[in-house]
């Protein structure tokens, strides 16, 4: 099983992530991995970044330390979009997939079409919300990992069927708010969309099955353990599960 983070999160150095792995290694074997600039792994090349640079990285770690696959993909938030672009280009190493409040191909570009158009006078929050997530979209140095949003939400888009693969959707609770101040209509349209975004992931494959928190934000693997580590030790007998029958 190997755990890629959320942005900006050194899994190896985060005692959330660790308290997870020190409870599922009872079972499986677990690694844990830094991005490239993250943690103690080598800076990564100048210039943007994408899900699919991300991804031949941890293929490259994972056979330079002889951790032979195929492997349980473990990501959170942005870590999901890169397990998804790993599960596109390399289908035979990748056993299944635990996506955890894993951020959607089609995420920004919903979240900016459900925002209202620019109006004099609008909320304070409503502009900040457009502008960050335009930002996102168009320029990469506007996150701390260089990431390519727009690059990497088209890779992931290529990720379109596991066959009988385990696929675990671990979604945050309804009742979280991912873009804060927002007045409350405009907040629970968004987050509609989320969760709907969320469902989608069970399309992904015929052995597909999701948990949502019950109060729980976008922060799983801190505000949440216990249902994290559920959801992968899911994942680690559903996978074993197919393995056996095939």
């Amino acid at each position: 099983m190997v755990i890629d983070g959320g942005m900006g999160t050194a899994p190896v150095e985060d005692t959330g992530w660790q308290a997870i792995a020190a409870q599922v290694g009872s079972v499986t074997r677990v690694c844990l991995y830094d991005r490239a600039g993250l943690g103690a792994s080598d800076p990564a090349p100048a210039g943007p970044r994408s899900s699919s640079d991300a991804a031949h990285d941890l293929h490259a770690a994972l056979s330079a330390a002889e951790v032979k696959g195929p492997y349980l993909l473990v990501g959170h938030s942005i870590g999901g979009l890169h397990a998804q672009v790993f599960a596109a280009q390399y289908p035979a190493e990748t056993a299944g997939l635990v996506l955890v409040s894993s951020t959607h191909p089609d995420q920004v570009t919903t979240w900016l079409a459900l925002l209202p158009p620019p109006a004099p006078g609008e909320e304070k929050a409503v502009t900040e919300a457009r502008s960050f997530l335009t930002s996102m979209q168009t320029d990469p140095s506007k996150n701390e990992e260089r990431l390519d949003m727009r690059t990497s939400a088209r890779e992931a888009r290529q990720l379109t069927s596991l066959g009988k693969k385990p696929v675990i959707v671990l979604t945050h609770s309804p009742r979280f708010r991912m873009v804060p101040g927002l007045s409350e209509p405009i907040a629970v349209r968004l987050e509609d969309a989320t969760q709907r975004m969320q469902r989608q992931f069970l399309a992904l494959s015929t052995n597909a099955r999701q948990n949502v928190a019950a109060r729980a934000g976008h922060g799983l693997p801190h505000e949440a353990p216990a249902f994290v580590v559920d959801g992968i030790l899911e994942g680690v007998a559903a996978v074993r599960g197919h393995q056996l029958r095939n």
